[in-house]
């Protein structure tokens, strides 16, 4: 019983809510792994060693997926669970209760039976509800004093499952290039995980057909999708899928969700003085109106290079739809510009000592798998809160307590909630009793 009153007590649900409030407060101002992919944030890598603890301990770049902050969720929900059996008992006894029958100052007597009063009052909506020694209940919107229940009952369901979604959060972010074959692993997805180690296998490959964007009269993307080909397994048959940016698909046990970032790949071969050859992949974004560019840069590898590229979705800028523009790569060494040159697929062209070719150009984009489980429970957590309030807002419980007394009625009307809005719907009750009484 101890346990249950600390549980339940007003300074542990507020102590309790504060933490978790302040935890998701930084949450939302720190950058965490979630809004970079799974990835240590930058911020982490710049702190001073001494402070690390920062990351590894406490865990400030990934709250949600700290073991502190699930324990706290968890004492919540047992502090919920507990409230909402304490409420269960309570509304249980309000409802069963049988009321004195001493006669309280506030009723209104009317010279009528208990039985012709008790057809007004259902005429009214207020059925008997149970009654002994004279005394009668009759209640209107019964299910109304099971609001607060059902709103705690939709807390317990939505906190329970955050936990579930928390400990098995499992979402995985694919880059994907038009036309070729991904094998998904480790090593090319980028993975957030949540505290059970347990998670859904990999698809076991994943090919990008089709991309089809596309576009409103002033440029904005009206529309993303893709055409996406799964396999499970290797020599598997593979699954059609299609996603867009509003209309999510499901693979097995992941739901699959299309990203609005997209754009172009360029993949460059690259020929040094010596005769080396390398190659490097070009990600460029999509340019967001047809008089601007789709700009991207990356070092290139093994040497102290540094790759700009550039491309419009038009040569002539007219079209934000793709229109065969060539792309125009720039070599720098630090902020020295080493050369400049312009190509399409397959031409050749010189970029400072470098000689380069553009040997073929794809759509990209950025594809979600999310294997996290909880959500559906989330959200009928939610509808259960919503139902509650319907049921406490809405279907407000009225009371009608009738007293027999030397062949009279009398009558007292019992609202906790906006009493004054049902005040006159009680004395058109008695003033039909009393209109009857004097028949």
């Amino acid at each position: 019983m101890k346990v249950s009153r600390f549980l339940t007590a007003r300074y542990t649900v507020i102590v309790l809510l504060t933490a978790i409030s302040a935890a998701l407060l930084v949450a939302s101002a720190v950058p965490q792994r979630t809004s970079s992919g799974g990835k240590t944030p930058e911020w982490v890598g710049r702190l001073p060693d001494g402070l690390h603890f920062i990351s590894t301990v406490f865990g400030l770049d990934n709250i949600v997926g700290t073991v502190w902050f699930a324990v706290l969720v968890s004492l919540f929900w047992v502090s919920l669970v507990a409230s909402t059996w304490s409420q269960f008992t309570a509304i249980r006894e309000q409802i069963r209760r049988v009321p004195s029958a001493t006669v309280p100052p506030e009723s209104s007597r009317v010279d009528v039976g208990r039985p012709a009063f008790a057809e007004l009052a259902l005429q009214s909506g207020y059925r008997l509800a149970g009654g002994s020694g004279g005394v009668y209940r009759y209640i209107k919107n019964r299910p109304g004093y099971w609001g607060n229940f059902l709103l705690h009952i939709g807390l317990v369901i939505a906190v329970f499952f955050s936990i579930v979604y928390v400990l098995t959060q499992h979402r995985v972010l694919i880059r994907l290039a038009g036309q070729e074959v991904t094998r998904l692993s480790s090593e090319t997805v980028q993975e957030l995980r949540g505290l059970l180690q347990e998670q859904q296998k990999l698809p076991y490959s994943v090919v990008l057909k089709n991309l089809y964007p596309r576009y409103w009269g002033n440029d904005k993307l009206e529309s993303l999708s893709t055409e996406l080909y799964f396999t499970d397994r290797s020599g598997g048959e593979p699954q059609r899928v299609n996603v867009a940016i509003s209309d999510k698909a499901r693979f097995d046990p992941y739901i699959v969700y299309q990203s609005n970032v997209y754009g172009r790949t360029f993949d460059l071969e690259f020929i040094s003085p010596r005769g080396k050859l390398f190659r490097e992949r070009l990600y460029l974004p999509y340019p967001t109106r047809r008089d601007i560019a789709g700009y991207g840069e990356q070092a290139v590898s093994g040497t102290d290079f540094l790759l700009k590229g550039k491309f419009y979705a038009d040569t002539e800028r007219k079209l934000i739809q793709l229109h065969g523009s060539p792309l125009t790569l720039r070599l720098y060494r630090g902020k020295e510009q080493l050369g400049e040159v312009t190509l399409t697929v397959g031409s050749n062209g010189q970029l400072g000592e470098l000689a380069v070719r553009v040997t073929q150009s794809e759509w990209w984009t950025d594809i979600l798998l999310d294997g996290t489980r909880g959500t559906a429970g989330i959200f009928a957590g939610f509808a259960m809160i919503l139902a509650g309030v319907l049921c406490s807002y809405v279907l407000v419980p009225r009371e009608i307590i009738a007293r027999e007394l030397n062949g009279a009625v009398y009558a007292q009307h019992i609202v906790r909630r906006f009493p004054h809005f049902y005040r006159e719907e009680f004395d058109d009750i008695i003033q039909k009793a009393r209109t009857t009484g004097e028949l």
